[in-house]
């Protein structure tokens, strides 16, 4: 072969090697940007160190109830089908992985109908951290409108994630075991460009007590076995049996209001105790371990 033909050939190799360089170059950026195979979103800092691994249960009542609103705004968003909200209230990381789009993000979410409620009882965070983490367990109950079909769901939990700006992201975790699933949880810092600005809210004491009254005598109907759990056990002992407790339930709901006439507070260690008498002059003491950590007795 002439030396000619050699560097047609040299130059023809070349020209091919280059080709393939830049189709394995553009089919990998291809690929990058239309089917991620990790967590991407643009309007999130990539996670990078993890932060510290300290759990502890949340004992400030207003960041308390705010985080509860969030979730049962979420949920009021799924109920009105507000498509383009959901999304912007997932957090993205959720979505990327989840490859969630406008199309398919109820297969993930669900669907909702009639009055829907939730009720957080227990929420475990990182303290002492410019990003902040709270897992949130409590139960989910729901009624139709005509007010016949109730539903309750126990261990319903979420991830709500609070940046240092106060913007917020939500996103549905599947866990029995809230706390060991925060203390397993890969903490990282994440910086959210999303304007969901997180709002604390303040409860009185006597609406504090309201609601936890409203929901014992409103499980007296709708879920004797959980208003049974409520009681203390000097109560509990007034009946032979929870079937005993159950057959009662109603004139029990009939007799007792959940609107307060009165109310004196003490404290016994780390129990808080409310000596209550309502609308009705029923006498009712509620012993408060924590928020939404109680036992009744009448």
């Amino acid at each position: 072969m002439d030396k000619a033909k050699k560097n047609v050939l040299i130059v023809i190799g070349i020209i091919i090697a280059v080709i393939a360089i830049l189709a394995i170059v553009i089919s990998s950026y291809i690929n990058e940007e239309e089917v991620p195979n990790e967590p991407n979103n643009p309007n999130i800092d990539e996670p990078n160190e993890s932060l510290n691994d300290e759990i502890s249960k949340l004992e400030d009542e207003a960041v308390f109830w705010g985080l509860q609103k969030i979730i049962n705004d979420y949920y009021n968003t799924i109920l009105m089908e507000d498509t383009s909200e959901l999304l912007r209230l997932l957090d993205p990381l959720y979505i990327s992985m989840n490859r969630i789009n406008a199309s398919n993000v109820y297969t993930f979410v669900g669907t909702e109908e009639g009055i829907i409620n939730y009720v957080a009882k227990n929420i475990y965070y990182n303290p002492d951290s410019l990003v902040t983490y709270y897992f949130i367990s409590g139960y989910l109950s729901s009624n139709s409108i005509m007010g016949d079909e109730y539903e309750f769901q126990s261990n319903v939990s979420f991830l709500v994630i609070v940046d240092d700006s106060n913007n917020y992201v939500i996103r549905p975790i599947d866990t029995s075991d809230i706390e060991n699933y925060a203390l397993n949880y890969d903490i990282v810092e994440r910086s959210l460009e999303i304007d969901n600005s997180f709002q604390t809210i303040n409860v009185t004491e006597e609406n504090k007590l309201v609601t936890y009254l409203s929901e014992f005598i409103n499980f007296l109907i709708d879920n004797p076995r959980e208003a049974y759990n409520l009681l203390d056990e000097n109560t509990k002992n007034n009946y032979q049996s929870y079937s005993d407790f159950e057959s009662n339930t109603f004139s029990i709901y009939e007799s007792l209001s959940s609107r307060i006439f009165s109310y004196a507070k003490e404290e016994d260690g780390d129990v808080i105790i409310y000596k209550i008498k309502d609308n009705k002059q029923n006498d009712i003491t509620i012993y408060e371990y924590g928020i939404m950590n109680y036992q009744i007795a009448y």
